[in-house]
């Protein structure tokens, strides 16, 4: 996430590009310390930095997120943006949309913050009049919708480095707080914070692997070991087709004594999945279009168990 002190250099640069040295006299820091921030902030392509002759110059990107805090400058100038826009504010900004209430368990969930820090950051938020709270739910006013935009569109620049990062030809199909899913047409290795998920997973529990030729991997900041239920919801994040359905319950009807129904149902709060039609055919009722019928479920079913022995 953005630090104080970073926010303040692409805030004193968002009008006009400045040398390091004059950014460091503007904020009363040690020319040294500016150039480790401005390293930080060309990591995070938020700046460019180039050479005039003995100095460095420090410019702003075009990219959405700079554009908006241009935007945001303009109209909240009033206001301590440099404690806002940082951490964790920028973790649940990202989260709380404008006049849409949500429980503080879908907050938790999909800022990965810890219980504490995430009341303790809404009331950072409410101190400065920008949550409003309604039954026990919370949402961003929406005078402060920029806010969000802010948030949100740094995130994903963030995602999109680390993403490109790891292969040229990654698309993101879903993006949360420091994690991912991304798609590829070349196989890597996994890594301790890339690990192939979704359809590419369904190799290892002996299911004929659809989508050949695109391999899915989910990244996360923090070293994760997935689960089955992982590989359920981060199938039908990145392919709510028909067959895919059809797969993914028939993998979930195989291992029903092993799932963990209230890790599906939190996983399917954070990914925006409806889990309760999964239960549904678990326990003999069918959906309609595109929901497969229990004929083909079972059909399927039962030529697995063959293979499955």
């Amino acid at each position: 996430m953005l630090t104080p002190r970073e926010l303040d250099i692409l805030l004193s640069i968002i009008e006009e590009e400045k040398t390091i040295t004059k950014l460091a006299e503007e904020l009363n820091l040690s020319i040294y310390r500016v150039s480790a921030l401005t390293t930080q902030l060309l990591k995070k392509g938020l700046i460019t930095i180039t050479r005039k002759g003995k100095y460095k110059i420090i410019t702003p990107t075009l990219t959405k997120p700079i554009l908006t805090l241009k935007k945001i400058k303009t109209q909240y100038s009033h206001m301590p943006l440099s404690k806002i826009l940082t951490g964790n504010n920028l973790k649940l900004l990202s989260i709380l949309k404008p006049e849409v209430f949500q429980d503080a368990k879908t907050l938790l969930l999909k800022t990965n913050l810890p219980k504490s820090s995430l009341y303790t950051t809404i009331n950072n938020l409410s101190n400065y009049g920008m949550i409003k709270k309604s039954a026990n739910k919370y949402s961003l006013i929406k005078k402060y919708s920029l806010f969000h935009e802010f948030s949100k569109e740094y995130i994903t620049l963030q995602n999109y480095i680390i993403a490109k990062k790891f292969a040229s030809d990654s698309t993101i199909l879903w993006s949360g707080i420091e994690e991912f899913i991304l798609a590829i047409k070349t196989y890597k290795n996994p890594t301790n914070n890339f690990q192939l998920t979704g359809l590419s997973k369904f190799r290892d529990y002996k299911l004929p692997l659809i989508g050949k030729g695109v391999y899915y991997y989910y990244y996360s900041k923090k070293k994760v070991q997935l689960t089955i239920e992982d590989v359920i919801i981060h199938s039908l994040v990145v392919d709510y087709t028909p067959r895919t359905i059809l797969y993914t319950i028939v993998l979930a009807m195989a291992y029903r004594e092993r799932l963990n129904k209230k890790k599906l149902l939190d996983l399917g709060l954070k990914f925006d999945v409806k889990v309760d039609v999964l239960f549904d055919y678990l326990e003999g009722r069918e959906h309609e279009f595109p929901y497969p019928s229990l004929k083909e479920v079972y059909d399927l079913f039962y030529k697995q168990l063959k293979v499955w022995g």
